[in-house]
């Protein structure tokens, strides 16, 4: 059996199982925006991403390339700060993949890991805001006193 690792990673953790999952299969591992990605010869292709914005970050590219997929044994392994145990994880995945694929994938959640000096811009701005729209945090009122906003309660 031969296969191939495409993967995508933010932080670092997706390419550590890559990484894992070539050492135990002896399959190679491919960034997912590496040209050379050998499709031909090989019977099963395992894709590796975080799940962003509530969805795999190559759903889209999954899609893209289908039919170079469709024939062979494809797993998927997402990584997120979620508990890939909880139902969400597994909808969210579901959902950025169209029904007629979707059962043609093995898919497996795994948990990731946060590294915040690993982000790029968008990400340290995404926590950023996150962090200081849901933590407490201090602000300026119109009258230029200063009020301190605490995280809703539930």
């Amino acid at each position: 059996m031969s296969g191939v690792i495409v993967y995508r990673s933010s932080t670092g953790s997706t390419k550590e199982y890559a990484d894992w999952i070539a050492q135990e299969t002896g399959y190679a591992a491919h960034d997912s925006k590496d040209a050379t990605i050998p499709w031909e010869g090989v019977d099963t292709i395992v894709v590796g991403c975080p799940v962003i914005a509530l969805k795999p970050a190559l759903g889209g590219w999954i899609k893209k390339n289908w039919d170079r997929m469709k024939d062979k044994r494809v797993v998927l392994f997402t990584t997120s700060g979620a508990d890939p145990a909880d139902e969400p994880v597994q909808e969210w995945i579901e959902k950025a993949l169209p029904e007629s694929i979707r059962p043609e994938i093995h898919i497996f959640a795994l948990p990731g890991r946060f590294d915040y000096t690993r982000l790029r811009g968008m990400g340290k701005a995404m926590i950023w805001f996150a962090g200081n729209v849901l933590g407490t945090r201090t602000s300026r009122t119109r009258s230029g006193t200063r009020s301190t906003a605490s995280p809703r309660r539930s």
